[in-house]
């Protein structure tokens, strides 16, 4: 009897520590890569990615707010969250200190997201890539360090400038760095 219950025992354990590979949740498309344009202000989000194809969204608004308002409904076919977004992508025309501050704000982008500049604009360099986030997540690996919100927003607030690395490309490739002096917001 004593065996009967050790098998059982390990059985049970066995089947408690065998869990599948979490997985989004029903409905739901949690954001990578959100892309930030100006003039009227536009946001593309790319969600997840990898096997399938990643969920993307687009919406404009009046300011950075109002269009991550009207963002988690600009989905084909899923609710767009925006608790996971790893990767801010700005085109030339935004201004850069209001994004900035807008997403240090919000409750669910935070202040850990990395800042890159697209040469083109976020949404056309966004548009060519089929899994930007992957892309982006290969150029941190080998060793590219973008400012996180928080530090392009005190580089800017402190120095009056920061530099971005420059994006182009379907990968998206890292083509240089730019200095954003302050020059594109006036």
């Amino acid at each position: 009897m004593k065996k009967w219950l050790a098998l059982a025992a390990c059985g049970a354990a066995l089947l408690a520590g065998w869990r599948t590979a979490p997985r989004e949740p029903e409905g739901l498309a949690l954001v990578r890569v959100l892309g930030v344009d100006g003039l009227p202000l536009t946001l593309t989000a790319v969600c997840g990615g990898g096997d399938n194809a990643p969920e993307r969204g687009r919406c404009a608004g009046g300011s950075f707010g109002e269009a991550l308002e009207l963002l988690p409904w600009s989905g084909a076919g899923a609710e767009l969250s925006l608790t996971s977004v790893s990767y801010i992508i700005v085109g030339r025309d935004v201004e850069l200190e209001n994004v900035l501050l807008a997403a240090l704000r919000n409750e669910e982008l935070g202040a850990s997201a990395t800042v890159w500049l697209a040469e083109e604009g976020a949404g056309a360099l966004l548009d060519r890539c089929g899994d930007p986030a992957s892309g982006l997540d290969l150029l941190t690996r080998r060793g590219i360090e973008a400012p996180t919100v928080v530090e392009a927003l005190a580089g800017l607030k402190r120095d009056g400038g920061l530099t971005l690395p420059l994006l182009a490309g379907d990968g998206p490739e890292l083509i240089d760095w730019e200095d954003w002096s302050g020059w594109f917001e006036q």
